[in-house]
């Protein structure tokens, strides 16, 4: 059954826009909080479990992975970066997909099927075994990031996107948590015939599982189906969709879909999206080994991934929630590119643990928070359902090519001071910081222009564009 997500939903019924042209503030925030209890849970959750399950690798090593199926270092790192390869093999083209199956039935099951893969890799007795759940892990994780995305700025106005997708972004790095700590309460028990990286495996592959099975119940398709909203509601919701973008397309096109790739801003935003993109993976999945370099043991090590993690989730909510309040992208991005920079500088000029703990910190809340803010500026500078599900896929794929270089710039004979890994971590940062300054004085420049068009229109008598672009 096809679904027409390009009308979320909706009849464009231009009776019921006028009605409501004007839709006041309470009414605006009351109609967003539903939103927030219904809509943003259920996606928080899944996108926790499918981080925790592409990254509780870096765990398993700690509970003996290398060693029971005897890797190398660098088969190791090959295991880390094909599902890298995989998944972003498929996540460019995903949301062309979503856009013509239902939401509610294609997400849960992807989601069943990366649990059911994650619960198998329980059973991999050599290298081989472990690259053919990896690649399949990631062709089955793909579309979920790219959906949601796509989701939120379907749901959701365009200025308030932000907060919202740092709340579900923030999953990521709970997700970091929530895994040190129950792979440091799975390694303390003793199960006969079963190593103890395996059952990290097998018990979150079995919990992503059960949380597929209640996605199937809670993700809905669009406004219209939702039970939570009213009919006045759903009407104001559309007045709200309407003056945020006005006479925006809605109608597939493949001539946007074109304009996705060959849009100098969306080309931008991907190599953007690499900036961020490498420190984040590479970090997620070997920090739980530089936290080990510093002396620790594998257990304490685990244990003190938690505090930078949840650091990070409280933080990124904040920079999400302050960004839609003062409508702005790019001056927070290169804010928290400047404090990831500081982090990776604190690994590199010292010795001292507390020091470079300290920069773990700093270099945690700056890529989770930079990843939260790429994404979003990417959908909300776009108009066009087709043009922006395309090039917010694009560049997403774009940052996660990134993550395949990052899974090789942490080889284990480089601990455990891991000097190439963080300069070139900083340097991607570096990228980022640049992208977002040259995007925000290109975006100020086109805000100019549409103003002076604007005053133009008004000056002949016709209605002018309302849409600008957020810097």
């Amino acid at each position: 059954m096809s679904v027409d997500l390009e009308n979320k939903g909706y009849d464009s019924k231009p009776s019921t826009i006028s009605a409501y042209k004007e839709v006041d503030a309470l009414e605006r925030s009351r109609i967003l909080r539903k939103l927030d209890f219904n809509v943003l849970p259920i996606l928080a959750v899944l996108y926790l479990f499918s981080f925790l399950d592409r990254t509780n690798i870096g765990n398993a090593v700690l509970g003996g992975l290398k060693v029971d199926l005897n890797l190398s270092s660098q088969q190791y790192n090959i295991a880390v970066s094909i599902f890298f390869a995989s998944y972003v093999s498929w996540e460019m083209f995903s949301n062309i997909f979503l856009k013509k199956l239902r939401p509610s039935k294609y997400i849960p099951t992807l989601c069943l099927i990366w649990g059911l893969v994650t619960t198998l890799t329980c059973l991999v007795q050599n290298f081989a075994g472990l690259v053919v759940v990896r690649i399949f892990l990631g062709l089955s994780e793909a579309a979920l990031f790219p959906s949601i995305c796509f989701i939120i700025s379907m749901w959701y106005p365009r200025g308030s996107t932000c907060f919202r997708f740092a709340i579900f972004f923030s999953s990521a790095s709970l997700a970091g948590a929530f895994g040190g700590l129950l792979a440091r309460g799975l390694m303390t028990i003793e199960a006969p015939g079963i190593e103890r990286w395996r059952a990290i495996f097998l018990v979150e592959g079995l919990l992503t599982m059960g949380i597929a099975v209640v996605a199937f119940f809670l993700i809905k398709d669009n406004p219209d189906q939702a039970p939570f909203l009213t009919e006045d509601d759903k009407e104001k919701l559309r007045a709200l969709h309407e003056q945020d973008r006005p006479n925006e397309s809605t109608e597939f096109s493949w001539d946007e879909v074109r304009e996705a790739f060959t849009s100098g801003y969306i080309w931008v935003n991907a190599f953007q999206a690499i900036g961020v993109g490498l420190p984040i993976f590479s970090f997620s999945v070997f920090l739980p080994s530089i936290i080990n370099g510093m002396g620790f043991s594998n257990a304490t090590s685990q244990l003190m991934t938690v505090p930078p993690y949840a650091f990070a989730a409280v933080g990124t909510v904040l920079v999400g929630y302050s960004s839609d309040r003062q409508n702005r992208r790019g001056i927070y991005l290169q804010g928290v590119a400047i404090i990831g920079i500081i982090g990776y500088a604190i690994q590199l000029g010292t010795l001292h643990n507390g020091a470079r703990y300290f920069g773990v910190f700093l270099i945690t809340l700056a890529v989770y928070c930079g990843n939260a803010l790429t994404s979003q500026w990417a959908g909300n500078n776009l108009r066009g359902h087709s043009k922006r599900a395309t090039g917010m896929g694009f560049s997403i794929a774009f940052g996660n090519l990134a993550a395949i270089g990052g899974s090789y710039i942490y080889p284990a004979g480089h601990g455990p001071r891991y000097i190439v890994g963080h300069a070139i971590a900083m340097a991607c940062l570096g990228l980022a910081f640049c992208t977002a300054t040259g995007q925000s004085i290109w975006l100020r420049k086109q805000n100019e222009r549409l103003d002076r068009e604007a005053n133009e229109a008004l000056a002949r008598g016709e209605k002018p564009d309302p849409f600008r672009y957020i810097i």
